[in-house]
């Protein structure tokens, strides 16, 4: 009975592949006033002025940080109530965490069968928006965990 006990967790460990990333060091994007660390396991595949988006090797998951400005100088609150409306009732997401602190929100749930995870930051001089916007298939949430809180706990503005 033991044996087989010992045997279903390791089966339920199979179904699923992940490899431990190694996480790069914090990228600064100066453009975007935005620094993020970021694990070996995602590669930056596009960069514009006010976005740096990336591509998990195994084309599982996605990240991407945006910095936009914030013309109509939009308080944490305002910003986030516009965050759910996007993700409930324009993309008809399902949000199952919130977190408010300081100048930053976190919001996370599903969409489109996917996990999806933002944090977004007002400026300090609130001139603009930063967003880390990270979502991947719902069965790699054990792949994607200490990523996605390596990413969120390193997001931060770094200045222009």
């Amino acid at each position: 009975m033991l044996a087989l006990l010992l045997a279903a967790p390791m089966a339920l460990a199979q179904e699923v592949h992940c490899t431990v990333p190694v996480m790069a060091p914090v990228m600064d994007w100066r453009g975007l006033g935005l620094g993020m660390r970021y694990p070996s396991s995602f590669a930056p595949v596009e960069t514009t002025s006010d976005t740096v988006r990336f591509a998990s090797r195994d084309g599982q998951g996605s990240a991407a940080v945006t910095a936009i400005p914030n013309g109509l100088r939009q308080g944490l609150a305002a910003v986030m109530a516009e965050a759910r409306q996007d993700i409930t009732g324009n993309s008809g997401g399902e949000i199952t965490y919130s977190r408010t602190k300081g100048s930053w929100f976190v919001l996370s749930g599903f969409m489109a069968g996917r996990i999806f995870y933002r944090r977004s930051l007002v400026s300090t001089d609130g001139g603009f928006i930063g967003t880390l916007w990270v979502e991947f298939p719902r069965a790699m949430k054990p792949c994607f965990e200490a990523a996605v809180t390596t990413m969120s706990l390193s997001f931060r503005e770094t200045g222009r």
